[in-house]
């Protein structure tokens, strides 16, 4: 017989989990930074543990291909399929998957993932470490997860064609492994909580330290620009009372410099804008004659000596008396004997190196820069670390890629690039100025790597410790346990006063190995016996509790569901409509006059009526998927999940005409009568709202409308997602 060459089951399975895992996969858990973890791999282990290496390569091309949609690389195919194929073959072997996925991630997966994002990514150098380690601690969370699924869940334990062990394990092998598994997922998830919130409290800090530094610098320097702006307002009002020549106003100038050397330079003008005192007055001499020297085109004199008004400038390079970067602050004053008849200007250059100072004074944490810029986005001020020049515009990029952060991101050298540089806090002062406080992003990816290698290596640690005491524990249960089972296993007449088990072994075992010695004979006579009463109690405890289920779940007047039981399955339902994008219908149904039907024909014909119409309810709406309920009293619920909305209101108008031509017997006068019923109902897509007291109250509206409107009616509230709220 030809040896067929896939199992049909085995080739179904790998390519519906591989569906699976594609989908998962685009939907990667977001950790820090651009690190994600993906558990759609999950699958594929699945695959690799029941059906081996091939099969587990048509899942993880699947699976790979969910990768390559959101990451955009092909490396994903190289790096997962060679894992999908390495850990088939380590099943083969009978190689748990766990030693398998650490033997292949230390020796393949990282040596080989690190040589091609050295090669194909746009990465820092200093950052593929960590990306590297995430890989191969992501695949451990994955494996992990995968193996204790198998373990578990009786589906995938007893699946009809996995592939068998060569050896049946042993006790202590299946412990020894399942502490591991446990041990690996626990260090892992505390691992990488602790990671998340250390990482978290780090941004936090650093945002808060960006944001006070932002906030005292811009407050100092508008105090900066604002105490020399009335220095410069004062001194024009000085220079009105006092009235002095020009030769007494060069002292008093200079003295005013003096005291505020925060100016580069002072000046004073007459009223055809010619200088007629200027301090530094070295400055002054090394010019032309005075008479030569006018600023008559000079904005800060039209703004201050035309308009009678304090002016401060924008941000401009200085000619005349220097080339440095200034903000001119003027203000005019005026003739003694004609306060309204300005006599010139005072103005002061105001020093912008002041900033250095002030970033001097606040960065004392050695990574945080400073950038200063104008009104039109020219820098005026920058850390000489940036290498940015003063009076350029000032050109970055904020960074909106995908790295995962609180913090604002910011890329200045590089501005088309995904990797985030810098991260930094801005504040605008009143002159339309803006503060940057920046320092570089890499840092606290550096933090996360040595976090995540950290806990990599204590993991390791731990699991190679955790291996030789489970191993130990399980051989001081296992050991003694094969010798007795040895014992029995051979056990005659003759053996009874043996001895196999010596001082040492556990308490229990040897209590367990006396009784087995002195009930032997007992358990074999009685083996029949017990046999048959298990049985016999078995069957009653499942009686037992499919009755006790059925009081729990189900009205005993009605046979339907109660109220308890369709609230609870209303958010299973939701959740698998969600998934299939279906609409649910929520029904309330009344009974007309049912009071009445009580008092004329008695508790016993109400009864009747109820089982009857519940009845109805089971034959009309037969799918296994609809949840029929009493909902108190007369009324019942009805949950229909994947409902049509141009057929529901048809659908329920039919039981209505079907439940108005029923005749119900009276028990007691053998009377014939007919029921009526109002319903309201509400047809909504699954996401109209997670709670079904939102459903039921437009349901309810919709019963109290029917009834106003005469009873023995459907209303249907049929709610599109355009309307929602």
């Amino acid at each position: 017989m030809k040896k067929q060459f896939a199992n049909p089951q085995n080739l179904l399975f790998s390519i519906a989990m591989g569906v699976i895992a594609l989908v998962i996969n685009l939907y990667p858990i977001p950790f820090f930074a651009n690190v994600q973890f993906i558990v759609g791999n999950t699958l594929t282990v699945i695959v690799a543990i029941l059906c081996g290496p091939w099969y587990a390569l048509i899942t993880s091309l699947f699976a790979s291909t969910g990768l390559l949609i959101i990451w955009d690389s092909y490396h994903v195919f190289v790096i997962f399929s060679l894992e999908a194929l390495f850990l088939g073959f380590c099943r083969r072997r009978d190689i748990y998957a766990l030693y398998g996925s650490i033997i292949y991630w230390l020796l393949i997966g990282m040596p080989l993932f690190y040589i091609m994002a050295n090669i194909f990514f746009e990465l820092p150098a200093d950052h593929l470490p960590f990306v590297t380690l995430k890989q191969a601690i992501n695949s451990l969370i994955y494996t992990s997860i995968a193996s204790l699924l198998v373990l578990m869940l009786p589906k995938l334990w007893f699946f009809e064609t996995k592939i068998k062990d060569k050896q049946r394990r042993t006790l202590s092998k299946q412990m020894v492994y399942f502490i591991t598994l446990m041990i690996t997922l626990s260090l892992l998830f505390s691992a990488l909580y602790f990671n998340f919130v250390s990482l978290n409290k780090q941004q936090t800090l650093i945002k808060k330290n960006q944001q006070e530094t932002v906030f005292h610098l811009s407050y100092a320097g508008e105090q900066y620009i604002n105490m020399h702006t009335n220095v410069i307002k004062n001194a024009a009002h000085f220079f009105t009372l006092v009235n002095n020549t020009p030769a007494e106003q060069q002292p008093l100038l200079s003295n005013l410099h003096n005291n505020y050397p925060g100016f580069i330079s002072m000046l004073i003008t007459d009223d055809k804008a010619n200088i007629i005192a200027a301090s530094p007055i070295t400055r002054f001499n090394d010019t032309n004659s005075s008479k030569h020297l006018s600023v008559k085109d000079r904005d800060y004199f039209i703004e201050a000596f035309y308009n009678q008004k304090t002016f401060i400038s924008s941000v401009f390079v200085g000619r005349g008396f220097g080339n440095d970067a200034i903000v001119a602050i003027s203000a005019p004053y005026f003739q003694k004997d004609a306060p309204l008849q300005p006599a010139g200007i005072i103005e002061g250059s105001l020093d912008l190196k002041y900033f250095s100072a002030i970033d001097y004074d606040f960065n004392q944490h050695g990574s945080q820069s400073l950038i200063l810029t104008d009104e039109a986005n020219n820098i005026i001020y920058a850390s000489n670390k940036l290498n940015l020049k003063v009076m350029s515009p000032f050109k970055y990029s904020i960074h909106n890629g995908s790295y995962l952060t609180d913090l604002q991101l910011l890329n200045l050298k590089n501005t088309t690039s995904n990797i985030p540089e810098y991260i930094y806090a801005a504040k605008e002062l009143n002159n339309g100025w803006k503060i940057y406080v920046i320092e570089p992003f890499s840092p606290l990816l550096k933090l996360a790597e040595k976090q995540m290698l950290t806990s990599f290596i204590i993991l390791l640690t731990a699991l190679l410790i955790s291996f030789f005491i489970s191993n130990r524990i399980s051989q001081l249960l296992t050991v003694p346990l094969e010798l007795v089972a040895n014992h029995f296993g051979k056990l005659n007449q003759n053996d009874l006063n043996t001895q196999v088990l010596d001082e040492s072994s556990p308490r229990e075992v040897y209590s367990l190995y006396q009784r087995l010695l002195t009930s032997k004979q007992e358990l074999i006579s009685h083996q029949l016996a017990l046999e048959e009463t298990v049985a016999l109690r078995t069957l009653e405890l499942e009686n037992a509790n499919q009755k006790l289920q059925e009081l729990v779940d189900k009205d005993p007047l009605t046979d339907l569901f109660n109220r308890r039981y369709a609230e609870q399955k209303f958010q299973e339902i939701r959740d698998f409509c969600l998934r299939s994008e279906q609409a649910i219908t929520i029904a309330i149904l009344d009974l007309d006059f049912f009071k009445s039907i009580n008092d004329s024909y008695g508790h016993l014909a109400g009864d009747e009526c109820l089982r009857q119409v519940s009845a109805l309810l089971l034959q009309h709406f037969k799918r296994d998927t609809d949840i029929l309920a009493r909902y108190g009293g007369e009324e019942f619920i009805l949950i229909l999940p994947m409902t049509n909305a141009l057929n529901i209101e048809h659908h329920l108008n039919e039981f209505r005409t079907i439940l108005a031509s029923t005749k119900i017997d009276s028990p007691d006068s053998k009377q014939q009568f007919n029921l009526t019923a109002s319903i309201g109902a509400i047809t909504a897509n699954a996401n109209y709202h997670a709670q079904l007291d939102k459903w039921i109250k437009i349901a309810d509206d919709n019963l109290y409308q029917a009834k106003a409107q005469g009873r023995n009616r459907v209303i249907v509230s049929i709610i599109n997602p355009d309307s929602e709220s």
